[in-house]
């Protein structure tokens, strides 16, 4: 084969993919499309203070010498009809937000990260243990559940190390991805004749070879190392059916925040019956100056982008499949510093709503100083003597137990520290 000839085929390549391996690739012409549920993390990148909103401490008075937040303490919120009393810090932004799902929202407080690192406390928060190149549950869950698919677990950010059990998926643009879902188009974009760089015929011959190929290498090697790794390009190569198909449900217009368009194209992904899981994220939350102004700024931005998620995931009837999960690298410091700002704080909170997750419910507690209780293993009830500290490790565990993944091979070979089953779905 000359050199023509083979920048021919492998211009035949699918979507940029980057991952260390994939045993079942060989699966992926075969893969149907997946239907099942649509995990959605949202990473507050920088470290959010959960006093801001989910576990509101407020001044106790004008006077407070030491204030943990600048609002009063009288002027925290209750959301409208919420039976478990879900309190919130009084902005219009969050009273909005509580009191519109309350009744769909987990809020757990008193989550102890261990760690006032940003790279350890996202690891912590999105693996479930403090150990490097630990798979992400997002990841998980994608491999388990479509680790064939070629969109299967996308990631705009936040901790997305796959521990070589599934291929991530960042997608730059919709340009890019039409230009991917249709190789042998000169250009899909702007040629309404849709000239082909090659006949049907050619472009067919070119994929049985590409196919044969790849089986005679498969067939070559014993190590199971390269195998799968040459299994994940064969599954970056061989998804251009279902990016078609993924054209046909993406938006013909991006929305201006930088978060509704990442809700955008996930949905679409998930639509085409392509994608298991994505990775949402969004900055501004490492307030060391001007705390509130930064943090309620960008909270908006969450609480606008999970609506617009939650609203669009109703109007296309797939609302009751999706699962929601809101995090960050670790929470902020009990008052402020000089720069009116707060720094690095191992106690956060996390926030999860839809398929499976118990609405209106509250679980954890923190002193007036942002200090965790421990909890009854049992009856999750904050307690100041004996039970639990609540860790991303139990959070974990329990994601696992819902997502059917925590007697399978990928749980014993990425194990979690914390071995209390707590209850917190049910």
């Amino acid at each position: 084969m000359d050199r023509r000839d083979f920048l021919k085929i492998t211009s035949m390549a699918g979507l940029g993919v980057a991952a260390a391996s994939l045993p079942f690739s060989d699966r992926a012409s075969a893969a149907g499309p997946y239907t099942g549920t649509l995990w959605v993390t949202i990473q507050a990148s920088g470290g959010w203070d959960v006093t801001s909103f989910c576990d509101p401490k407020g001044a106790t008075g004008p006077d407070d010498p030491n204030p943990m937040n600048h609002y009063l303490a009288t002027d925290i919120g209750t959301a409208t009809g919420s039976a478990s009393g879900m309190r919130y810090a009084p902005t219009p932004e969050n009273k909005a937000f509580f009191d519109k799902y309350a009744k769909d929202l987990m809020v757990l407080n008193g989550v102890d990260t261990s760690t006032n690192s940003h790279d350890v406390g996202t690891r912590v928060t999105w693996s479930g243990t403090l150990v490097e190149n630990k798979a992400s549950f997002a990841a998980l869950v994608a491999s388990h559940a479509g680790g064939a698919l070629p969109m299967s677990y996308i990631s705009y950010g936040g901790y997305d190390v796959t521990g070589g059990t599934v291929a991530v998926t960042r997608v730059g643009n919709l340009e890019a991805i039409r230009k991917i879902a249709f190789p042998n188009i000169i250009d899909p974009l702007y040629d309404q004749d849709q000239t082909p760089f090659h006949s049907e015929e050619t472009f067919a011959r070119i994929s049985q070879m590409r196919d044969a190929r790849h089986q005679a290498y498969m067939a070559k090697q014993n190590l199971p190392r390269l195998k799968e790794s040459m299994g994940m390009l064969y599954t970056a190569r061989s998804g251009q059916n279902e990016l078609k198909k993924l054209t046909e449900y993406l938006p013909t217009q991006l929305e201006q925040s930088n978060l509704r368009r990442q809700v955008q194209i996930a949905l679409a992904a998930y639509r085409a019956g392509i994608c298991v899981s994505v990775n949402l994220s969004t900055g501004g939350f490492d307030t060391h100056g001007n705390n509130d102004q930064g943090q309620f700024q960008s909270l908006a931005r969450i609480w606008d982008g999970v609506d617009y998620l939650v609203e669009q995931s109703k109007a296309f009837g797939i609302w009751g499949n999706v699962v929601i999960i809101m995090g960050s690298d670790f929470g902020r410091t009990p008052g402020y510093n000089d720069g009116d700002g707060k720094d690095h704080w191992s106690i956060t909170s996390m926030m999860l709503m839809g398929k499976g997750i118990p609405g209106d419910t509250v679980i954890g507690k923190t002193t007036d100083r942002h200090n965790p209780y421990n909890i009854d293993p049992n009856t999750l009830a904050p307690v100041e003597g004996g039970g639990i500290r609540l860790k991303p490790g139990h959070i974990h565990r329990a994601l696992r137990r819902l997502a059917g993944i925590d007697q399978s091979e990928l749980a014993v070979r990425f194990p979690i520290k914390e071995k209390e089953e707590l209850p917190l779905f049910g």
